[in-house]
């Protein structure tokens, strides 16, 4: 599950969906564990869907009840071979993230999962990729030392997010290890421009809401230094570093940031100074003068303020069009341009403003898709994005600041790695009249054939479903399923008010806008309307089993991963449950009822589709016991499930072995359960 605290810091969008973020903010995003959530038009529940169904299970099982994994076997294990062969050029055609330049703007670096696990590698700008460090764990978070060769980078074990910091060379020598000692989810550190060897970084104890933000020597090693406690991060820091700029977030519509000074650890002005405000992110221009914030005041309309720093004065205000876009990440080069990416509904853009007036200049002309933002090269003429649309894995792009052209730097992927899919959109009208924006993957030309639908919803709750690459989907079209992705309410990228339209006790809203998706779906030429799976991860995995037990008779099958199955226990999992989970769900105490009602664990015995939940061992985000417990109630019951539990993965599915595991094993079940 995603948080929606802290958006801006971010950064490494990788492989898969942002799961719920469980306190407040989290380190990595890993892109997209994509949930999905249909329902049929005619539905065995009446009345509002947040009613307990009849028969409701009288007592949650313990969380900590051990739940074994199962092994395939037999003609399994065959089968699921066969359809890791048909798998594996979809998982080989690698993607490459996060790209920026050397200090020196000749070679480009970036994230690569060509290797199997998310890795740093550097390259020309045409020419070959080298890895730098050679390692089993992944790797992120890359950035330059300016005025040296050398990079420092972030790593975790087992996908736990609780990142440590490492500098080494271009080259790969001399790679040491600068924060070895203690265990920490540490956000991506911050190098001041004249002070290369100054690390500045936020980081806190796993699930603990307090933050401390440090300083540290890299050349000499020493001991981090704490500079400021309490609920924020760093941010952004003055080219000096001595002044940096903090935002503090309760919930994603409760944020503030506020001047800090870095050598005496106090706080200046706050923006705004008297209440709070959705804020998407913030940085400071280059002079280290100005502060850019992305911001949102409750109006639907996101803007871009550019404040003094030594202030907080307002100088200069875009409105973006539309005015529901919302900002993912922003950067500021030497030419004088913000580069600016917006998520506008289902897909992304480029947009580049002048840095003074914040006047736009223009849109840059990449593919229908989305992406993420890297870094400017050193003389501002052009920035970096990484890119994907459904047939086209992640690319870096190098976009011209003046112009907003956008070449690809090619890579050479295997010929069979890129599938035939077609996109369909469309607006699907709920029981309010509220639109549900939906996109479509097929097979290319079988739009008049009937498929199998898988209906992938979306992790989050605070995201959306884009066009984008996804191995995953790219090999279930292959197999000649159709793949439904709705947005229901409570998706970003629509505004705010479509954003919050499923808060605390308007989330049974959310669930009727499913039953308007399975109903339209269930009129389309292109669907089998009796082979419904429902499909999702984290908070979309939640909607998977929710919908087997809201409307069993609807789905014939249904993959959960990483889904918590009682929002109870998944609240409390790890102490007092943040303001946000608050607002987005209810409190466990007073809401009891309510949540109980909503909750699917408590309505196991209406289940009756066969289940495939998968898991990883060293998730912090959603505790492995939610699954266990799931697992339990369903085998107790004598429910056909099947239960996989990745013992080197946290909340992702990102491991090569892994997806050639996990997609084949899900292939097979789906062959057995849609006979």
């Amino acid at each position: 599950m995603d948080t929606p605290a802290h958006a801006e810091h971010v950064r490494n969008e990788m492989t898969y969906c942002p799961a719920m973020r469980l306190a407040g903010w989290v380190v990595i995003s890993i892109a997209a564990c994509g949930s999905n959530d249909p329902e049929p038009a005619a539905s065995p529940v009446t009345g509002p869907v947040a009613t307990p169904v009849p028969n409701a299970a009288p007592a949650v099982v313990e969380p900590d009840v051990n739940a074994d994994p199962d092994t395939p076997v037999g003609d399994a294990v065959k089968r699921e071979a066969e359809l890791a062969v048909k798998l594996a050029p979809f998982v080989d055609a690698f993607t490459n993230t996060e790209p920026s330049f050397t200090a020196d703007g000749k070679q480009l670096m970036f994230v690569s999962s060509r290797d199997g696990v998310p890795q740093i590698y550097v390259a020309d700008r045409d020419g070959p990729a080298r890895r730098i460090v050679t390692s089993n764990e992944r790797m992120v978070g890359a950035i330059t030392v300016p005025g040296s060769k050398d990079i420092v980078f972030s790593a975790d074990i087992g996908f736990d997010e609780q990142f440590s910091f490492f500098r080494v060379g271009l080259d790969g020598k001399d790679l040491i290890e600068l924060t070895p000692d203690v265990k920490l989810q540490r956000v991506r550190p911050l190098i001041p421009e004249n002070r290369p060897n100054t690390l500045l970084f936020s980081a806190r104890k796993l699930n603990k809401p307090k933050t401390t933000i440090y300083s540290m020597s890299t050349r000499p090693v020493t001991e981090p230094k704490p500079i400021y406690s309490g609920e924020s991060l760093l941010v952004a820091v003055s080219p000096d570093g001595k002044v940096g700029l903090v935002s503090k977030a309760i919930t994603r519509t409760q944020q503030s940031i506020a001047r800090l000074d870095l050598e005496t650890g106090e706080l200046g002005w706050a923006f705004p100074s008297d209440r709070h405000m959705t804020i998407f992110g913030s940085a400071l221009t280059r002079d280290g003068k100005r502060v850019l914030v992305a911001t949102e005041d409750g109006s639907d309309q996101v803007s871009l303020l550019a404040l003094d720093l030594a202030t907080g004065k307002e100088l200069a205000r875009h409105a973006f069009t539309p005015a529901h876009a919302q900002v993912n990440g922003m950067e500021e080069g030497k030419m004088g341009v913000v580069a600016v990416m917006l998520t506008v509904g289902n897909h992304r853009e480029l947009r580049l403003l002048d840095t003074r007036t914040l006047a736009e200049r223009t849109t840059a002309a990449l593919p229908p898709g989305s992406g993420s933002l890297g870094g400017f090269s050193p003389d501002g003429k052009q920035v970096l994005v990484s890119w994907s649309a459904p047939d086209a894995p992640n690319e870096i792009y190098i976009v011209d600041t003046k112009t907003g052209r956008a070449e690809p730097r090619h890579e050479t992927r295997p010929a069979s790695g890129v599938p035939e899919i077609e996109l369909v959109s469309s607006e699907i009208t709920s029981f309010d009249g509220t639109k549900v924006p939906t996109h479509v993957y097929l097979p290319r030309g079988e739009t008049g054939k009937k498929h199998p639908v898988i209906v992938e919803f979306h992790g989050g709750p605070m995201f959306g479903s884009l066009l984008r690459w996804d191995p995953s989907t790219a090999f279930f079209v292959s197999l000649g399923y159709a793949i439904v992705e709705p947005n229901i309410r409570g998706s970003t990228g629509y505004g705010s008010a479509f954003e919050h339209a499923d808060d605390g006790p308007r989330r049974p809203d959310s669930f009727k806008d499913i039953e308007a998706v399975t109903g339209w779906i269930k009129t389309q030429p292109w669907a089998d309307g009796d082979r419904l799976v429902a499909f999702g991860a984290s908070y979309g995995g939640y909607l998977t089993l929710l919908a087997l037990t809201n409307w069993p008779k609807m789905w014939r099958a249904g993959i959960g991963m990483a889904a918590f199955s009682d929002l109870i226990t998944f609240l409390t999992a790890n102490g007092p449950t943040p303001t946000w989970s608050v607002i987005e769900f209810g409190d466990p105490e007073k809401d009891a009822d309510f949540l109980k009602s909503i909750s699917p664990l408590r309505h196991v015995d209406q289940i009756v589709a066969p289940l495939f939940i998968y898991q990883g061992l060293h998730d912090p985000r959603v505790p492995k016991s939610e699954a266990d417990q799931m697992v339990h109630a369903l085998r107790r019951r004598k429910v056909q499930v099947e239960y996989m539990l990745a013992e080197n993965e946290g909340h992702s599915r990102i491991r090569r072995e892994t997806l050639l595991a996990m997609y084949p094993r899900m292939a097979r079940f789906l062959e057995t359960a849609l006979k």
